[in-house]
């Protein structure tokens, strides 16, 4: 992995999320890219405020001095290690982040990102609405991490959600090669709700289909429910789940389910890492 591109408000969720960010990039060997953007002049609260003041943005931006608190993190977390490297661009946030990551097209590889629901930061990206519009328009995977979410450094079980369709398998490989790096098992998991014929021969098929070998680190399991929340959140309580991956496109049967996006509706009523893999 190249890099992981990590925007943030320097919000409380934002800070927690940096120490997964740090960490997902030690175990992956990525350097971690600190983005942050600002409108000059733009309304902004008094807490946003007071940040500023501490951190002097003017001065920050322009010599894209390391940032007290995220270095202190580092430092308490004993990860000097990780290459870090902070960017601050000035402009409308979506926009302006779009139109970094499309000039970094070769280089990032995944976006992670704190989320919070009750209360929103200055950026869009910590709005629901606009979050979607990051998920849904950014050709990147999309690490999302609640506000709620701890993180111990390991990830010993990550969730995919399947469908069984062809274009679910390029995604799947990519979210193997994430279980390999930090010796995670993988749950493929199928959610039946239309409770018709027996899944099995769909399921055995697709594992066969596979372009990587099915080892007993890999668990493949249909869920029979009328409702998906509840039973995936029980699923990752009793698992003990780290992360929960996803195909985003509008065509996936489970973000169907939804008016809003799965992702979204997920980080509202579970507190486990949500990644959604870009696909067409």
């Amino acid at each position: 992995m190249n890099c992981i591109l990590f925007p943030t408000d320097f919000s409380t969720a934002s800070l927690n999320a940096f120490g997964y960010a740090l960490k997902y990039a030690k175990t992956t060997q990525a350097k971690l890219i600190v983005y942050h953007c600002f409108t000059p002049g733009a309304d902004i609260s008094e807490e946003m405020q007071a940040i500023y003041e501490r951190i002097d943005i003017e001065n920050f931006r322009s010599k894209k001095d390391r940032f007290p608190p995220f270095e202190n993190l580092i430092q308490r977390l004993n990860l000097a290690g990780v290459k870090v490297k902070y960017v601050v661009e000035e402009g409308p946030f979506i926009d302006t982040f779009k139109a970094y990551v499309a000039r970094k097209e070769d280089k990032i590889d995944l976006v992670i990102m704190g989320t919070q629901a009750a209360k929103a930061g200055m950026f869009d990206i910590f709005m629901e609405t606009n979050t979607s519009v990051i998920l849904e328009e950014i050709n990147k995977p999309v690490l999302a991490i609640p506000e709620r979410a701890s993180f111990d450094g390991a990830i010993d079980n990550i969730v995919f959600l399947v469908d069984y369709k062809e274009d679910e398998k390029g995604p799947l490989s990519q979210v193997m090669k994430t279980c390999e790096a930090f010796g995670a098992k993988l749950h493929i998991l199928h959610f039946d709700l239309a409770h018709g014929e027996s899944i099995v021969p769909l399921m055995d098929r697709f594992k066969k289909s596979l372009p990587f070998g099915v080892t007993d680190d890999v668990i493949f399991r249909s869920i029979d429910t009328i409702n998906l929340k509840a039973s995936l959140s029980d699923y990752c309580k009793t698992n003990y789940v780290d992360m929960v991956c996803l195909v985003n496109h509008k065509r996936n049967f489970y973000q169907r389910l939804f008016s809003l996006s799965l992702t979204q509706d997920l980080l509202r009523n579970i507190d486990v890492p949500i990644m959604a893999i870009y696909n067409e």
